[in-house]
């Protein structure tokens, strides 16, 4: 984890203040990423903690917060044409009930994958 321990729990008081977190939750691993949605680049932060999957942007704008238990697969994705840093993520949405696709670009793509599905249960 890239994070100081102060920074952590100052990242873990926003987290739960904005409920991107239950109050019980930790943050166990950090990095930053981007972000892709329909072909636009959103930076920030991505948070794994004892729960879930969390992205924050820079501006926090554009957040999401995905329990571990609601991903359903994890496939390797190409950013751009060339670029081998892409996760892609389905997951189940709670409110919606349908599958949603969260496409993600972090450095390390397979250790992360691989933590991710660990956390979530399931087989890459």
């Amino acid at each position: 984890m890239q994070l100081t321990e102060a920074k952590r729990l100052e990242w873990e008081k926003t987290l739960k203040e904005v409920e991107l977190m239950s109050a019980a939750d930790e943050i166990i691993e950090h990095t930053q990423g981007d972000y892709w949605t329909f072909g636009s680049q959103t930076r920030g932060n991505y948070f794994f903690t004892n729960e879930k999957f969390i992205f924050v942007s820079g501006w926090g704008i554009k957040n999401f917060s995905i329990n571990y238990s609601d991903i359903k697969g994890l496939k390797k994705s190409m950013i751009g044409p060339f670029i081998p840093t892409g996760i892609t993520v389905t997951a189940q949405d709670p409110e919606k009930g349908k599958l949603k696709k969260y496409k993600c670009s972090v450095m390390k793509r397979k250790s992360w994958m691989e933590f991710l599905s660990q956390k979530a249960g399931i087989t890459l």
